[in-house]
């Protein structure tokens, strides 16, 4: 991930260069249009989140192992309005974003559950636990930018804007242990749900370079890199109830800090202009990464405050029309 965020600090600091050495920045006047816009995307969900930990004794020593999510690739979507306006090369747009993730796992052995609240049941430890998260991904994006013309193939686009939504984060979890005489099992379950809402300003920078044109035909290369600042508001709820008529529940302080947001993309784009340019098509494919700083604020008993990040990275298909 640091690397990737590097390549596009290095490709955005690159086309920024030929700001300061070109001598040919001549903004155009832009037609009065809208531009409809909807993205494809297939992320890859990073967060290291302990749900258990097994404990397993050999005969000359013991052995131990944290249990975390594995998650799998997913789609989601991205739709939005820009308006270019009248002049000078300025336009705003409006996006919201749906993603969803889910992961599972499962153990069996000497079982600890990683949450308070399995924790202070009479049952613990268990003899097997197996567990399914969620992550509910929903952002509304605003941003102003303005065009700049570095030369006639190379193109900037500086941005400021707002950043607002929430993700939920829901983990459930079942555990088992026979009891002493081994006819049934006892059962319990567990919700943790995590809870953040916030909002913030942003800004970055969108590059755009020409590669090739064919009659109404371009191609081009894709690169921007975007940082938000975004207040965000942490609930935390931990809810269990077992055979024994047990319910427990756990409920943290809510907790209120700004928290990072870094977003980047690269990939490449075609054009295709119609109807004397006034009317525009544009598809890109890239990849595209955004990590929330310090997003993970559950605490477990296992390894403490997680304060990890939430990372979703992967494609990008997008197709956009103007009229």
């Amino acid at each position: 991930m640091k690397h990737l965020f590097k390549t596009i600090l290095c490709i955005a600091s690159t086309f920024m260069m030929g700001n300061v050495y070109s001598d040919s920045f001549h903004p155009e006047t832009q037609s009065k249009r809208a531009n409809i816009f909807a993205d494809f995307i297939y992320w890859y969900t990073s967060e290291t989140v302990d749900w258990a930990f097994t404990l397993q004794q050999n005969p000359s020593s013991f052995e131990s192992s944290f249990k975390t999510f594995a998650f799998d690739w997913a789609p989601g979507f991205r739709v939005g309005l820009e308006y270019n306006l009248l002049h000078d090369q300025w336009n705003t747009q409006a996006s919201y974003t749906w993603f969803q993730s889910r992961a599972s796992g499962h153990t069996t052995g000497e079982v600890t559950p990683a949450f308070f609240a399995a924790r202070l049941s009479l049952l613990e430890p268990f003899s097997t636990g197996k567990t399914n998260i969620n992550i509910h991904y929903n952002m509304f994006d605003w941003d102003l930018n303005r065009s700049f013309s570095i030369s006639k193939y190379l193109f900037l686009q500086p941005s400021i804007g707002l950043k607002c939504g929430w993700i939920n984060q829901n983990i459930h979890s079942y555990w088992t242990k026979p009891n002493l005489f081994g006819f049934f099992l006892f059962t319990a379950h567990e919700n943790l749900k995590q809870r953040f809402l916030g909002g913030g300003p942003k800004g970055g920078i969108t590059a755009k370079w020409y590669l090739k044109n064919i009659h109404k035909h371009s191609l081009s290369l894709l690169g921007s890199f975007e940082v938000g600042y975004l207040w965000g508001h942490w609930t935390i709820r931990d809810n269990f109830i077992d055979d024994l008529f047990t319910k427990i529940a756990v409920n943290t302080s809510p907790r209120n800090f700004g928290s990072f947001m870094l977003h980047g993309f690269i990939g490449i784009g075609w054009d295709l202009n119609f109807n004397h340019e006034q009317n525009h098509f544009e598809m890109k494919l890239g990849y595209e990464i955004e990590d929330w700083l310090n997003y993970c604020q559950i605490f477990t008993d296992s390894s403490g405050s997680q304060n990890n990040d939430l990372i979703f990275q992967g494609l990008n298909f997008a197709l956009s029309i103007n009229f």
